[in-house]
This record gives C-alpha cells, structure tokens and sequence, in this order.
C-alpha cells in the first residue's frame, strides 16, 4: 500500500515507475485475484443481481440516494457536467503552461498536449467524482495483452476552488514522455483497484474491463451484494450483515474503498499527519469514541442513503447520542459547549492540495 504522502518529486515518481514496471509482470497474478476491495463474487457476479430501479418500490431512501456523492461518483467524460468542466481547463494559465488543452469532438472531450517527443491528443473516457470535493479524468487503453491500462489525467477540478490543479500523488513537474503532459500511466491492478472502488458491477474479462457493462457509481447492491433472490421473494430473503455486524466489521465495510487501518504504515498514524483525514475509516478508529463505545461505525452518524446536505444538525451531527446535556451520566464538553462540535473535534483539514476533509479522528486538540 502506497505511503499517505503528498504529491511525489519527479525523481521519486520515475523511481517509483521503473520500479513497478519491473515487478509488475511477476505480480501481476497476485493482484488480478486479490486487488478487487469487494468479494469478487459480488462485485464481478452477473447472477443474482435485481434491476436497482426496483428498490424504490419498497425503499424509499432509494429516492434519496440517487442524489449522494457515492450514486454519482462514476460517470463517463462525455456528461454534460464533465464536458462544460474540461473545456475550462483551456483558461487556465499552469495547463497550458505545459502545452496541455482540451478539445471536444463530436461530444467527446480529447486531451491536446505537446511534448518533447511530439504533439498529439488522447481520449478522456471516464470522470471519477461527484465533484463535491473534485473531479478526476482517466484514459483507458490496452496493454499488449488486451488488459485494461489507465492513464490518469495530470489536471484534477476542485470544488474548492472552483479550478483546476494537479491531480494528488502526482509530479509537481511531469514526466518528459510523449505523453507525460497528460499524467500518470497505470496498469492493469491499479487500473482495476480505480474502477472497483467507483462501481457497483465490475466485469472483467482475461484483464479486460468491459465497459458497456460496467454500472458506474456505488449503488445499492454495491454495499448490499447481489438482491435478486430478495426482490423476488418479496423481501423475505433480506441482507441482515447490516443488523450483526460489528462495530469493526461494518467500518471496514466502508474501508474496503475508504481505506483500512491495517493497510496504512504504522508510523502514518499520526494526529499530526493531515494527509490523514482523506481516509476517514483509518482516523475513526483511533477515536476514544470508537474504542470506548463499542458501537460507534460510519452509518451511527452517517445516512448512507441521503445527501450530506440533507443531514447536517448544526456542526452536532449525531455527538448528542453520547454527549447528550440531559443525560447526567454523559461526559460533556469541558469547554461548555452544546453544539458545533465538529470545530474543535473534528475540523476540515488541508493537506498539500486544494482537498479539504473532515478530520475522523474525533479527539480533544
């Protein structure tokens, strides 16, 4: 698992590229049977999956949940939004520093670069995000075997500030390849690990993704698994992980995308370290809170199915289920305080780039 750190120097980033195109080969069986966060048989399993536009007839949160950032964190660049998004990068002085534009085709936004080695353009095919934080472009390709490779694209939009800058974990300067005015390239695993974590079905076919049938975003059966046998038995065979999980096991549900403890550096784990707070399940469970109550999980203050901003009670959240000011026997704020307690506890914090999370790491600073 990579280091939380922040954008790479070029002599690390190129160090880091030779080093996995020599061992990629080798490992390359490794993580085509294990680099799919989710079981593969639910991920990858045509069988047993119901027509999601169902759900809606018994569930009314699925009215809801098509606004959420996880429905939507998946789209093809020829979207409307994605394309009005890219055509602005063509204003932005740092891209076109570097010889980097955007030009739509017939619908389809192309990359125009031109490098040491020659000019060119490259197809954008996807946009990973909801655009609540940002919005990342990638390019797919195949690899001399027919599995899918990725290209990621260097420039990433911020909600922040409204803009773009470069795409996190890549080189303040690129690459001087033909194509290193447009970003990183990545093979097959990683192109896979990207996709998993932004996708309900994810069919994979000898290594090759196959796109006219991947459902983009995170929906119901995502988290759920495969329902046909509920929708068919009326909801009498129903999903009950949610009702006997742990407290450990349903954060890592979650984290199976939003990263668990295990797979960050020990020495990573750090209340100084503000790359931290991008990888919420990891903070959460250092928490006194979690640890102490033995119930805290995601969802104790998170409604999966509705928007966040259908959810905010004025900077509480859901701390008054603890630390409730009616309840003599729970332990308060010894400031005083009886509401915006995520300002102290737990603010939104900056790492090296325009992204600002908000830090899970519930503690007293």
């Amino acid at each position: 698992m990579a280091p939380l750190t922040g954008r790479m120097t070029t002599v690390g980033a190129a160090l880091m590229s030779v080093a996995l195109a020599v061992v990629v080969v080798g490992i390359r069986w490794l993580f085509a049977t294990y680099a799919v966060p989710l079981a593969a048989d639910q991920l990858r399993a045509s069988n047993g999956r119901a027509d999601e536009s169902r759900c809606i007839e018994c569930h009314s949160e699925a009215g809801t949940f098509r606004d959420t950032g996880h429905a939507n964190t998946l789209s093809t660049a020829r979207t409307g939004e994605s394309v009005e998004l890219l055509r602005t990068l063509n204003g932005a002085v740092a891209p076109q520093d570097e010889g980097t534009g955007i030009s739509i085709r017939r619908g389809k936004p192309f990359v125009t670069f031109d490098s040491p080695s020659g000019a060119g353009k490259l197809p954008l095919d996807w946009c990973f995000g909801s655009g609540r934080h940002a919005r990342t472009w990638v390019a797919t390709m195949a690899d001399s075997q027919g599995a899918t490779d990725l290209l990621e694209f260097r420039w990433s939009w911020y909600a922040s500030i409204d803009g773009f800058d470069i795409t996190p974990g890549q080189p303040d300067q690129h690459f001087g390849t033909y194509l290193g005015p447009c970003g990183v390239f990545y093979d097959h695993p990683k192109a896979r690990r990207c996709f998993a974590c932004h996708s309900t079905y994810l069919p994979i076919d000898d290594g090759r993704l196959r796109f006219e049938e991947i459902h983009p975003g995170v929906t119901c059966q995502r988290c759920h698994g495969p329902r046909a046998d509920h929708v068919a038995s009326e909801g009498e065979i129903g999903d009950d992980f949610w009702q006997t999980a742990t407290a450990e096991e349903a954060v890592n549900r979650c984290a199976q995308c939003h990263r668990r403890a295990d797979e960050v550096e020990v020495d990573e784990i750090r209340a100084d370290n503000a790359l931290l707070a991008r990888f919420q399940p990891v903070g959460l469970v250092q928490s006194a809170c979690f640890k102490a109550s033995g119930t805290l999980t995601c969802t104790t203050c998170h409604d999966p199915h509705r928007p966040l901003e259908m959810q905010d009670s004025l900077g509480k959240w859901q701390c008054v289920q603890c630390h409730d000011p009616s309840e003599p026997a729970h332990t308060l704020c010894a400031a005083g305080q009886q509401a915006d307690c995520l300002r102290c506890h737990m603010p939104r914090v900056q790492g090296d780039d325009p992204l600002r999370f908000t830090d899970h790491w519930i503690r007293v600073r």
